[in-house]
């Protein structure tokens, strides 16, 4: 009775192959489409490389969170959101790339305040992404209000903040550019009702 040895499989073969079953389409929409703001903010994320996002779920950008899982991008949730900012400044110092939190507005976006200013001081490119009240409700003292943009204006690079849903791609693109260029976080502030509605880019 002959035997043959057992055969050895390749690991490296087999992962490789467990990766690519696991791949998400990560093509970026070309020419011009209607989109939702969500989709323009979520397309142009993929564009810029995005493969993880820190922070808290919360409803101010809930229609965005829906499409992170199907363009590739992993939400990685956290318990306090200065946790979920100090890991996008972790990140982006060992991998060289973008890191990027996000959280609720008002005091969710205020706990990210410590890490973003040590991501300043190390010269991290994170993009804070800080949703605020809605757009029809700004200095009405709406939902968790507070004034977001002056309370990071020391400790960023750059500062965007979308004042019309067609130029969430612009802008978040800006976001992203500025933050490697200037070598230092930036903030993308988007009006919580900005991330619903129809647009053409």
């Amino acid at each position: 009775m002959s035997s043959t040895p057992p055969r050895k499989t390749n690991a490296k073969a087999a992962r490789a192959s467990a990766r690519s079953a696991q791949r998400v389409d990560r093509r970026v929409v070309k020419g011009r489409v209607k989109m939702t703001p969500s989709e323009a903010f979520v397309e142009t994320m993929v564009a810029q490389g995005v493969t993880h996002v820190f922070g808290i779920v919360g409803s101010a950008y809930m229609d965005a969170l829906d499409l992170f899982e199907p363009a590739g991008i992993r939400f990685v949730s956290v318990a306090h959101e200065q946790g979920a900012g100090h890991m996008a400044d972790g990140f982006s110092r060992v991998s060289g790339r973008h890191g990027v939190c996000i959280a609720q507005n008002g005091p969710g976006i205020t706990n990210f305040v410590t890490a973003t200013a040590a991501a300043y001081w190390a010269h991290s490119p994170v993009v804070v992404i800080t949703p605020e009240t809605g757009s029809m409700t700004l200095g009405l003292g709406g939902f968790q209000e507070t004034e977001q943009l002056p309370i990071f204006s020391k400790i960023t690079k750059y500062q965007a903040h979308v004042n019309n849903k067609a130029r969430m791609a612009e802008l978040t693109a800006r976001a992203f550019d500025r933050a490697h260029i200037e070598l230092g976080p930036t903030q993308l502030n988007i009006p919580r009702d900005f991330f619903y509605g129809d647009i053409r880019i």
